[in-house]
């Protein structure tokens, strides 16, 4: 989830971007097949696969009709264990009216405010073209529960910090702004602060991570998807914020240095090297850093990107998706499933180079890796 570098400011002692903030999450983009690179094939029939597939791609454009008419249209018998579950979840969650997921959470104020939101997410990913008046529906019901702090809040950009302060003084940390296409909520209780030194294909860079844990929500992308899966961390001007719990095998773990690290340095290091960049423009440089250095994790990243490809800029991630593939297709030869690890990581490390020399001619002075 990347931040431009000139949105972020600090409110309470965190960032809280002005316009947008990525990912990939790595919206988002962190799914649970990530986290599970060394499971066990899923059991459920080809149609059903493909009809996840096919509903998290839908979801992560802010479609929720769509996702369920692809699951609707694969027999239920395919769908097996916590694919089963899963179809069940999402039928009921998409169904003719909203469903909270809230009841974990004891504060009341901090409880309230995230059934706002979730009745924003449902109601918008379900009529996407009414996005704009579903948002100022928002707003007003923010500054309504928030009382006479937000009084001169006249859009969601100056409300925010308000209500970020009085989430953090309930005792709840969050990140707000919009995870493209829509307003973003992620809640959690525990923070820690270490310094990493992460290697990039060029060239090393230290960032400081916050390593967030004791969730409570953690976005519209897992409240969307039944929390199957969620952004699993995104990056300002300051810091990476990695997302603790969608790292089931831990820090040391592939999925974290790449998937996490890589990626997210990636942004770190392009929101300082080249200012101004498009979200999908991140998205698509730190993507192809994903696949010049994952192995284990590699079929599944690149399985990720392929089946969830989109054309609207304004959905960074799918748009990133299809241009990541055509771009690798043609310098391969080949489709980029179809060939060695090997040979999809040079390809991803020379598409790279050639971006960032692109952008280097395009803007004298700027550094590849600002250390």
């Amino acid at each position: 989830m990347s931040a431009k570098a000139a949105a972020g400011r600090r409110t309470n002692g965190f960032p809280m971007p002005r316009t947008t903030f990525r990912i990939a999450p790595l919206v988002f983009a962190l799914t649970a097949a990530v986290s599970a690179a060394h499971a066990a094939p899923p059991a459920s029939t080809p149609a059903a696969t493909a009809a996840i597939a096919e509903s998290t791609n839908a979801i992560l454009q802010g479609d929720s009709q769509r996702a369920v008419t692809a699951l609707r249209a694969s027999p239920a018998a395919g769908f097996v264990d916590k694919d089963a579950v899963y179809r069940a979840c999402m039928l009921a969650r998409h169904g003719d009216a909203p469903v909270f997921a809230t009841d974990a959470i004891a504060d009341g104020f901090a409880r309230q405010v995230l059934h706002d939101y979730q009745d924003y997410w449902w109601h918008a990913m379900k009529a996407p073209q009414q996005r704009a008046q579903l948002e100022a529906k928002l707003l007003a019901t923010l500054r309504k529960r928030i009382g006479p702090d937000a009084n001169d809040a006249k859009d969601m950009d100056a409300l925010e910090p308000i209500l970020q302060g009085q989430l953090l003084a309930h005792g709840y940390r969050a990140q707000l702004g919009r995870t493209l296409p829509l307003r973003e909520l992620m809640m959690w209780r525990k923070q820690e602060t270490r310094p990493w030194k992460v290697e990039l294909p060029e060239g090393p860079y230290t960032v400081k991570v916050e390593l967030l844990d004791d969730w409570v929500s953690r976005g519209w992308t897992s409240y969307g998807r039944c929390e199957r899966g969620s952004a699993g961390g995104w990056a300002t001007a300051e810091a990476l914020y990695a997302v603790v719990p969608s790292y089931t095998e831990g820090l040391d773990s592939e999925a974290f240095r790449v998937v996490f690290l890589g990626h997210e340095t990636q942004h770190f290091a392009d929101q300082n090297a080249f200012p101004g960049m498009a979200s999908w423009e991140l998205e698509y440089r730190a993507k192809l850093v994903e696949l010049a250095q994952a192995r284990e994790v590699s079929a599944k990243r690149l399985g990720s990107f392929i089946t969830a490809q989109g054309d609207d800029p304004d959905s960074p991630h799918t748009y990133a998706n299809k241009r990541v593939v055509a771009d690798l297709t043609a310098k391969l030869g080949a489709a980029p499933d179809k060939v060695s690890i090997e040979r999809l990581q040079q390809a991803a490390r020379d598409q790279l180079a050639e971006d960032t020399a692109r952008r280097k001619a395009a803007a004298p002075g700027a550094e590849a890796v600002a250390r």
